[in-house]
């Protein structure tokens, strides 16, 4: 490690001002977590806490050819916020190139560098700090992920389709199945506001019902994996789990046992090899531009009558943009 990277790397810890003002992910909830849950980790400041982005597009700028190319970089937090997001500290960990995504099957992909992420944590590595003109061991640990919505069931293994498409309510999501529409409508967002709100005693303005009902708790990552491991959930990269699915056959609920439990989940993910990941305040990140492009569009195309740009958008799904953008 040069002199001058491994006087950045220690910006988070020497330089940085540490007064409850968020201005680096060093100030977040989920990296003072992280520190305290791993006390011998955080004491030595060398190291190095990562975020995982992932995404796919077509290089060809256009649908009629077929190909997806996806990509998963690793970003080192310990640098400045200048420097955080400039190209020469984005690493370009997996390739993933082909006909198509890899959707939930990216997990294949992605055992090497869980492997290293393993040595990293348990391990690590001797590196030569050349502005103390000393040996250490280098340690890393993976914070979270950063994803869109579909990637994130990709990633998570929690569909983000269906009667249960909500990570967040989990088997407390409150959907509903609208037979003109012939898909799963998703009410009830007034149990996020606060007992007082007055949307709760708006009935006239919703569905006609006053909402009485308190919001889903969160569930923690050892909550979701007592939930994954009860449920009998596998993975979908280990050659054991591939031959269970194999014998299972198709889709269909009737010879899928998993498809007629209360919960979304696909795959067990294949980040909980990680020691550590069951732990972390926060594990799945999504894209804020991808959700509000995607809300914005939607909403515009409704309203204007633009053409395959209309959606079903009710008062809830409104209201509950407005919430989550004024917090």
């Amino acid at each position: 490690m040069s002199f001058k990277t491994a006087t950045l790397m220690r910006w988070h810890a020497e330089k940085r001002t540490d007064d409850g003002v968020f201005r680096h992910l060093a100030d977040s909830l989920a990296w003072k977590d992280f520190d305290s849950k791993h006390s011998s980790f955080s004491a030595d400041i060398h190291n190095v806490r990562l975020g995982l982005a992932s995404d796919g597009f077509n290089p060809f700028r256009t649908m009629t050819i077929p190909h997806s190319t996806w990509l998963v970089i690793l970003v080192p937090y310990n640098l400045s916020p200048t420097l955080l997001m400039k190209q020469p500290y984005i690493y370009v960990s997996v390739l993933i190139d082909g006909p198509q995504a890899p959707g939930d099957m990216i997990d294949v992909y992605l055992q090497p560098l869980i492997e290293e992420l393993k040595e990293l944590w348990e391990e690590g590595v001797p590196t030569f700090d050349a502005s103390s003109n000393q040996m250490f061991q280098l340690y890393a640990g993976l914070l979270w992920t950063i994803n869109d919505f579909p990637a994130y069931a990709n990633l998570s293994g929690w569909s983000t389709k269906g009667e249960y498409a909500c990570p967040n309510c989990n088997s407390k999501t409150n959907s509903v199945w609208l037979d003109n529409g012939h898909k799963w409508g998703f009410g009830s967002s007034r149990r996020f506001s606060p007992e007082d709100h007055k949307y709760r005693r708006d009935a006239k303005s919703f569905n006609g019902l006053r909402e009485y009902k308190q919001a889903p708790p969160t569930l923690s990552g050892v909550d979701l994996l007592t939930q994954i491991q009860s449920n009998g959930v596998i993975t979908q990269y280990k050659k054991e789990d591939m031959l269970t699915r194999q014998e299972m056959g198709p889709k269909g609920p009737k010879k899928d046992p998993l498809k007629k439990k209360k919960h979304n989940w696909k795959k067990k993910s294949i980040f909980y090899e990680l020691p550590y990941w069951q732990h972390n305040l926060i594990r799945h990140n999504l894209d804020v531009m991808h959700v509000e492009k995607n809300v914005c569009d939607n909403v515009l195309g409704t309203i204007m009558g633009a053409a395959g740009q209309q959606r079903t958008v009710s008062p809830e799904m409104i209201m509950t943009t407005t919430l989550k953008s004024s917090r």
